[in-house]
């Protein structure tokens, strides 16, 4: 009986497992070859970085070189669009192929990854449509011109101007200085002012006493003065009278300008209206009210 005890004891001690501990050479061989491949996958996207920054160069110099020969009949403010958004473009793809030699160097098959490639691409298309929507409708942006870079725009009632425009989004600085990111695909109506040229509009109030024929003819006379004013394409027109108002008789005063310009030609405009007006004797009144007291009867 003690015999078979003996021997049940030392078949149970030979059956238990003891894990092996790896040796000194498998851990440092281990770590050599780790170490190995996040050097690669560090170098790899240095790489990618440096070839971003190059090709960013490359591609500002190209779009300036063709405004200044006029190679491809580009302007200044398309050619800055178009580097934006192959900018934007070359960075995606340099990024996409980084990331796929670092799993290759992480030992995932080259069959794999394009399996994988494969289905987020259809994830894509199922899953993420806003982002298709936004690059299609950038696409379209671009190609139909319907703002560019440096553009002073109005979108979602935002007004500012284009800073960048890529393939998913449009960058606009307001007059705050604040920056809002649109989304292509949300856009909607587009209120471009600088598309050939713009409106510089003014209103004028003059007094009701004043002869409103001899005002007018006062007026046409001072526009066409405005020759000097290079950045008015034509004589400034009056468009007539706009208003009787509660103490003033309202003209409106138009003025064809180079794009940019309307804030500081309105400003100049005024200017000259009112030492004309001041000359010619003409009064440019003050809101006024007349008040009637009543004295109620006593008795």
């Amino acid at each position: 009986m003690q015999a078979s005890t003996e021997q049940a004891l030392t078949t149970a001690e030979s059956s238990t497992w003891t894990p092996e501990l790896p040796t000194i050479e498998q851990i440092w061989d281990f770590t050599m070859r780790a170490g190995i491949i996040l050097v690669k996958i560090l170098l790899t996207f240095l790489v990618c970085w440096l070839m971003i920054r190059i090709f960013h160069r490359f591609i500002k110099h190209f779009f300036a070189a063709q405004t200044k020969n006029q190679r491809l009949s580009m302007t200044d403010r398309k050619a800055k669009t178009l580097q934006s958004i192959t900018s934007s473009v070359v960075k995606y793809v340099i990024y996409f192929i980084g990331i796929f030699t670092a799993l290759s160097y992480l030992g995932v098959d080259s069959k794999s990854l394009v399996v994988v490639a494969s289905a987020g691409s259809v994830a894509i298309g199922l899953g993420a449509q806003n982002i298709v929507t936004d690059m299609m409708n950038g696409f379209f942006i671009l190609f139909e011109d319907h703002y560019a870079v440096g553009d002073v725009v109005t979108i979602q009632n935002i007004t500012g101007t284009v800073e960048s425009v890529t393939l998913r989004s449009t960058k606009i600085r307001d007059a705050q200085g604040c920056v809002h990111i649109i989304p292509n695909g949300s856009v909607g109506t587009v209120t471009n002012q600088c598309q050939e040229f713009i409106n510089a509009v003014i209103t004028v109030g003059v007094s009701y006493q004043a002869s409103i024929d001899r005002v007018l003819e006062i007026l046409r006379d001072e526009m066409e003065k405005t020759g000097d004013m290079p950045n008015v394409l034509e004589p400034p027109a009056i468009v007539g009278i706009t208003g009787l108002d509660d103490s003033a008789v309202t003209i409106k005063i138009a003025a064809k300008c180079r794009v940019k310009t309307n804030v500081a030609t309105e400003s100049e405009l005024r200017r000259r209206v009112k030492n004309r007006l001041d000359a010619e004797g003409i009064e440019i009144p003050y809101p006024q009210r007349t008040l009637h007291i009543v004295q109620q009867k006593e008795g």
